[in-house]
């Protein structure tokens, strides 16, 4: 055993050193000694100690994380074998479900935990019926809970589907059944008020219902996901999106416009940045950020303040697997992970950032035309997007900084751009890309500056100079040059933001314009009249 947890530790090395955090650092951790750890959450008693329940492959694991520097194992309830083990916390119980079945029906269906006596013990039995109910609850794949109930996901009671087992909690201690949602399997619900999400994940969507009344939940609203495997999904803080994981290889992180039900929209995918292949497994929202246990056994954090734009800005290695689930929500701030592979439970310190948001639209010079799927690269960083339909692109990057920002497109010259990006700050970048059938038509230097408008074959052609230039008063001259070098148009003390040329002034050719603010040079670049 020795010397199979120094190979872990060096192999946790090693992988961490190839793969370093950002604003994330880890304050503590717990080695599980050879059980596999899967849910997690937390629970703080009366005087402010922090807790970590954990389901591991044989039970519930219980922690004091007070200081996480130096995390104390409470004690192990006892569990069956299972590497399913979910667990959730509401006010002084905890609530736990595996996969496993016991024979004997002594250790299976839901665990009820009291933990008002920690940290020296934690009260505790396995539920299977209200005794009223004759169908007895023995297995499950996931659990939540609110302020009043328990919804019991991708549950075994006969009769009752395979959906949404739902419980009164009004005693804590002994929940009575009112209701199920038995459309389709489970695997995961989120619920708030009287709304309840579900991620069916065998059919590939997540399902919307109004469970005013517990007894009867209504189906509102279904929604395929992106990769039509939706494991998890989690709400925003005001509640118009919803976040979907898709437990599939090179998935994405789904950002679901869910303000109308009748119109539910796909807004955004976010695909990690240091594993792109290793999909997200579970998703939770916090003060507008995504926190995410993902495959490649990492977690990270994603800003998603502006939902159609979700932008990477933390990550943290856990090991070389599984980071199976992530509890941001501690008073202190501090977010429990566990990892299934390395059998570890972390204790991380988030730094939360505000993204740096660059967006714009990429048109063609000559045409004004948007054009779709351009790709735009923040090329010191290596992060790619595309253009929309309409032109439109959704970036940004975790650090403030001057970087460069690389337009192309087949059938076009590539065209880099410098964009100074800041945390919280959306920078518009636009671009206009010239087609590489003409040699250089609207190439132009410093764009936000000096613009071309219209088409060169058209009966004028306008250059347009930035109101900001013309305010300063400025000391402008433009000056336009043949391929010869010969200077045929020259005007200084510029006063007008618009200077339009008619067929007749320049004759079919290219041309060189140069737009001077004193000495400096304002604009430049190259023009065709046909």
């Amino acid at each position: 055993m020795k010397k199979y947890f120094i190979a872990f530790i060096l192999c946790l090395f090693s992988f961490s050193a190839a793969f370093s955090q950002k604003n994330i650092s880890r304050l503590g951790a717990f080695y599980a000694n050879g059980q596999s750890l899967a849910g997690c959450w937390h629970y703080v008693d009366s005087i402010g100690h922090e807790y970590a329940v954990i389901g591991a492959v044989n039970g519930i694991m219980i922690l004091d994380i007070t200081n996480p520097a130096a995390p104390v194992f409470l004690f192990q309830l006892p569990g069956l074998n299972s590497l399913w083990h979910e667990v959730k916390v509401s006010g002084d119980y905890a609530y736990a479900v595996s996969e496993a079945q016991d024979p004997d029906t002594l250790k299976d269906g839901m665990q009820i935990i009291d933990l008002r006596f920690l940290p020296n013990s934690a009260p505790n039995y396995f539920w299977h019926s209200d005794g009223i109910m004759t169908d007895k609850l023995r297995q499950a794949h996931s659990i939540t809970v609110d302020e009043k109930y328990i919804y019991i996901n991708g549950h075994s009671v006969p009769n009752h589907g395979h959906g949404v087992f739902i419980l009164d909690k009004s005693d804590p201690w002994n929940p009575v059944y009112v209701g199920a949602e038995s459309n389709r399997y489970c695997h995961d619900s989120y619920v708030r008020g009287d709304t309840l999400w579900t991620s069916d994940i065998q059919d590939g969507l997540f399902s919307v219902y109004d469970i005013t009344s517990r007894a009867n939940p209504v189906l509102l609203a279904t929604q395929q996901t992106p990769a039509q495997f939706n494991h998890n999904a989690w709400l925003s803080d005001d509640g118009n999106y919803l976040f979907t994981a898709d437990e599939r290889s090179g998935s994405p992180i789904g950002s679901f416009d869910v303000s109308d039900l009748s119109n539910i929209t796909l807004v955004d995918a976010y695909y990690t940045i240091n594993m792109q292949p290793a999909e997200a497994h579970n998703v939770r929202v916090l003060n507008d950020f995504i926190i995410n246990a993902s495959y490649g056994s990492q977690l990270t954090i994603v800003d998603a303040a502006r939902p159609d734009n979700l932008i990477e800005v933390g990550n943290y290695p856990t090991g070389t697997g599984l980071c199976w689930d992530a509890d941001p929500y501690l008073p202190s701030g501090l977010i429990i992970a566990t990892d299934t592979w390395t059998d570890s439970a972390y204790f991380l310190q988030p730094t939360y950032i505000r993204a740096c948001y660059l967006e714009g639209i990429v048109t063609d010079s000559i045409t004004g035309n948007t054009i779709n799927d351009a790709k735009v690269d923040i090329v010191s960083v290596g992060l790619r997007d595309s253009t929309n339909l309409s032109g439109q692109y959704k970036t940004g990057y975790a650090d403030s900084g001057l970087y460069m920002v690389a337009f192309s497109k087949a059938g076009y010259r590539t065209k880099t751009l410098p964009a100074q990006l800041n945390n919280g700050v959306l920078t518009l970048l636009n671009a206009q890309l010239v087609d590489s059938a003409y040699n250089g038509v609207g190439e132009v230097e410093k764009e936000d500056l000096v613009r071309i408008e219209n088409s060169p074959s058209a009966s004028q052609l306008t250059i347009s100079i930035s109101s900001s230039l013309i305010r300063k008063n400025a000391s402008l001259r433009l000056t336009i040059n043949d391929i010869s070098g010969k200077i045929i148009f020259d005007e200084k003390n510029i006063n007008s933001q618009r200077i339009i040329f008619q067929r007749k002034d320049l004759a079919a050719g290219v041309y060189f314009f140069t737009l001077m603010n004193g000495n400096e040079i304002a604009g430049k670049g190259k023009l065709i009249f046909q």
